[in-house]
């Protein structure tokens, strides 16, 4: 295991591509350690087109949008050379990355959420906003409120492989180290214990042992992983679907309410400074609004809501390319 920091001020006579992803790097903290291998080859299309990379941002049920982003990429026969995700823009980044397409997936994601108005006789929805009956159960006692095994064994049936090797797209996967408060990125070895830590929500779900190491979610430490494809791709495409909220009729927010929107603030907080300092070619933000974290049955809303991001990503990356 060794430390793999770099010193952004120490690069000279490079592309401005590599400089950033040296950046990115230092800024982040990435950590090289067993089962987290970086790979040797370069961005850029075997056919000579640009080489497109795509960062998956976290965000609990606006994640949904990200299938309208994939739609379009699938649409304009656009495959990325790497893929980077946080939370569950890693979960539906490993399901694009084995072979699903988006349209699966947004057929998938109606079958089950669009179902499942209510979980648990509507306890869980009204603290959480819920409806994931058939993926999730209690997880009192293990750190978190939610047991996450559900989720993860769809993601099992779903990609029918075990490691990122297998994978038709490489793929990275963020994770924070609760312990020593640094980025831990995966890219080989087995693919489940990545996305188990990467979409490990503190309180939500239980943080994550492997490898000697309790690991959280990657949005912790890096909400939307772009500076992680800088180095791999020609053109970089970042997805933020951190959201937004209107301000409530209530003077003070909920328990859950105020745990998840202060963690959202936090992510914002990241990605401002991130993006003061370098930023992607294409920076989707889908103009999602009042969707907590775990509001997965409002799916039509969400991806009613992402549509313009379908507009903006099929101008730019057709001007681009």
């Amino acid at each position: 295991m060794k430390n793999n920091h770099k010193k952004p001020g120490a690069v000279t006579g490079c592309s401005r591509r590599d400089f950033l992803a040296a950046a990115g790097m230092a800024g982040a903290g990435l950590m090289a350690w067993p089962g987290v291998a970086a790979r040797a080859d370069t961005g850029g299309s075997k056919e000579g087109k640009p080489g497109v990379g795509l960062a998956l941002g976290a965000g609990g049920a606006n994640g949904l949008a990200h299938i309208t982003v994939l739609e379009t990429l699938d649409e304009m026969e656009v495959r990325p050379e790497i893929i980077a995700g946080s939370s569950i823009g890693a979960i539906l980044g490993v399901l694009y990355a084995s072979g699903i397409s988006g349209r699966e997936m947004r057929k998938s994601a109606l079958e089950i959420f669009k179902s499942q108005p209510s979980i648990w006789g509507g306890w869980l929805e009204r603290i959480t906003g819920s409806g994931l009956l058939e993926m999730l159960r209690p997880g009192l006692g293990d750190g978190g409120l939610l047991d996450p095994e559900g989720v993860l064994d769809f993601v099992r049936e779903k990609i029918r492989v075990k490691n990122f090797e297998e994978l038709k797209i490489p793929l990275k996967v963020v994770a924070a180290d609760f312990w020593r408060r640094e980025q831990v990125v995966f890219d080989s070895g087995e693919i489940i214990p990545a996305i188990e830590a990467s979409m490990a929500v503190p309180g939500l779900f239980a943080p994550v042992r492997y490898q000697e190491r309790l690991l959280v979610d990657g949005a912790i430490v890096n909400p939307v992983p772009f500076d992680l494809i800088l180095d791999r791709c020609d053109i970089s495409v970042a997805v933020d679907v951190s959201g937004k909220s209107s301000p409530g009729k209530e003077e003070r927010p909920s328990y859950l309410d105020t745990i998840f929107a202060t963690f959202e603030i936090m992510q914002e907080a990241i990605m401002q400074q991130k993006l003061r300092i370098y930023s992607p070619d294409i920076y989707l933000r889908p103009d999602i609004v009042d969707v907590r974290l775990m509001q997965f049955h409002k799916i039509s809303k969400i991806l009613d809501q992402a549509e313009a991001s379908r507009d903006q990503l099929k101008e730019e990356l057709g001007r681009l390319l």
